[in-house]
């Protein structure tokens, strides 16, 4: 692994540090023929690609302990107690879009004028 010699706490602040760098990369105009714009969102691009951060991974507490560990652990870290698996998480594209919230009388009144 890339980033072996960090902690998870080094690495979520890492994550949050480029989430921030990242939004104000993309509120660079795109596309307006400026040399350093573009040099910049590709040293960028690179960067975030070096660093090979990855999601952030799915944690659980242990009911015995409260000690965190991985979603997938059959064993917690902290003292071993056999943990029951967990149902798998849905990816977010699989869930249905919510639906738009129903009119409300002031809609329909306006819609009628």
């Amino acid at each position: 692994m890339a980033n072996a010699n960090h902690g998870d706490a080094a690495r979520d602040h890492l994550r949050a540090m480029v989430a921030a760098v990242d939004l104000e990369v993309t509120r660079l105009p795109a596309g307006d023929g400026n040399h350093a714009t573009d040099e910049l969102r590709a040293s960028w691009t690179a960067l975030v690609t070096v660093l090979a951060l990855g999601a952030a991974p799915d944690l659980r507490e242990c009911p015995n302990c409260h000690g965190t560990g991985m979603r997938a652990a059959t064993r917690c870290a902290h003292c071993w107690a056999k943990l029951e698996p967990l149902a798998k998480l849905e990816p977010l594209a699989a869930l249905a879009p919510l639906a738009p919230p129903a009119p409300t009388t002031t809609d329909v009144a306006r819609s009628t004028v």
